[in-house]
């Protein structure tokens, strides 16, 4: 006899980029949506919460800025709904399409694989809905179909089942495969900018295409600029990160003869120019002039700008954008996926062009230096923040 266990949702506690437009994977069929367990939240000061989905009204980032900035901390948090939003996952150039791949979101667990009837890449809850097992440690079958290692049953893009490897082939069993519950969990995802987003709510696909994913600058798009891409799974909170990659004044002692020196210290002083729900804009208006703005809830953009001026060619501006996304995963672990475009010297970065032969990897190990240099100060900071808030003492920022 067949056995089809209906999935049900966790406990929740907590590149060279493309000028074509965002790809939005359409709603699966309505048979494949499976029922939903209330979920239970969990309150923890250092953990990323995601409360569960209400129905909200799509607005434009313009009319957002508009709303009164200064917005007391508990109206911010019952506007603010973490699975409302479209989350970079993966560069996908750094996807397998042969292979289901592992991740999580927002402390949920999800696979990621790549549908070639559809030309299209899928995002399901990672747990088979017979028997719960990952789906992530399956394979792609013959029929281009997500199969489960544990008794073989198949799923299409919708999430469908399309085999059962022990059903006889008549009567019940015959019928088991085009169950509701033998359907897979599966969530909204597009491939924007070379860049592969969920929105992490599996009833959420109308306001997921109504709604835009976070853009890199035009300057991406530009003949003049050259670009390249990172991204590295870190041992530490967004919370953490986040607060880390809107800290310029750091730079020059935590990577010094990195990226920056101890010499060059100075005051950065940042005029705050808007903010809401939304996030957060501003700049200084020294040389280099750095502006920045965080949107909510994890894309941060600084934009470099030095004068300087070079024999022959004379007065030039030297523009480098530094994107990075940071990407909460669940308590004590976030990606951070970071996109770097600059205007001079872009010989010396990898490319399409046949004079651009540095290799993708060289970027790398430069990057990577940048973030050993952050991983112990880090985590040692939110081992302190952990124990002090464990001990009860109250406010750890006073």
């Amino acid at each position: 006899m067949v056995v089809s266990l209906a999935s049900g949702s966790p406990i929740f506690t907590s590149t060279t980029t493309s000028s074509s437009p965002p790809h939005f994977s359409p709603s699966p069929r309505l048979s494949c949506r499976l029922h939903s367990q209330k979920r239970k939240l969990f309150k923890n000061p250092l953990r990323v919460a995601a409360p569960p989905s209400t129905p909200t009204t799509s607005t434009s980032e313009e009319d957002q800025e508009k709303e009164d900035p200064l917005i007391e901390t508990e109206d911010f948090e019952e506007k603010f709904s973490w699975r409302d939003h479209w989350y970079p996952v993966s560069l996908v150039e750094d996807l397998d399409p042969r292979y289901p791949t592992p991740f999580q979101l927002l402390n949920r667990d999800l696979v990621l694989w790549f549908d070639n009837s559809a030309s299209q890449w899928v995002a399901f809850d990672d747990k088979c809905p017979h028997r719960l097992a990952p789906l992530s440690e399956g394979r792609i079958d013959e029929n281009g179909h997500l199969q489960c290692s544990y008794h073989g049953w198949s799923f299409d893009g919708c999430g469908s089942c399309t085999r059962i490897p022990q059903a006889a082939s008549e009567g019940l069993e015959a019928r088991a495969v085009k169950s509701p519950r033998a359907c897979a969990t599966r969530f909204p995802t597009m491939v924007s900018q070379g860049l592969l987003f969920v929105w992490p709510d599996e009833n959420g696909w109308e306001r997921a295409q109504a709604t835009k994913p976070p853009m890199l600058p035009d300057d991406f798009e530009k003949p003049e600029f050259s670009s390249v891409t990172i991204q590295r799974d870190l041992y530490y909170g967004y919370d953490t990160l986040m607060e880390n990659v809107s800290d310029p004044s750091h730079i020059d002692f935590a990577h010094h003869k990195v990226t920056g020196r101890r010499d060059r210290a100075k005051p950065l002083p940042f005029k705050m120019e808007s903010s809401g729900p939304w996030g957060f804009a501003g700049a200084n208006n020294s040389n280099p002039k750095i502006c920045a703005k965080f949107v909510a809830p994890c894309y941060y953009m600084n934009k470099i700008e030095i004068d300087t001026k070079l024999p022959v060619v004379g007065d030039q501006k030297w523009v480098i954008w530094i994107c990075s996304f940071n990407v909460p995963m669940a308590p004590g672990k976030t990606r951070s996926i970071v996109c770097s475009a600059r205007n001079f010297f872009q010989f010396t970065m990898p490319g399409p062009a046949w004079w651009q032969v540095v290799p993708r990897w060289h970027e790398h190990w430069t990057s990577n230096k940048v973030y050993d240099g952050d991983m112990i100060v880090l985590q040692g900071q939110e081992k302190m923040f952990l124990s002090q808030s464990k001990d009860g003492s109250g406010d750890v920022n006073k």
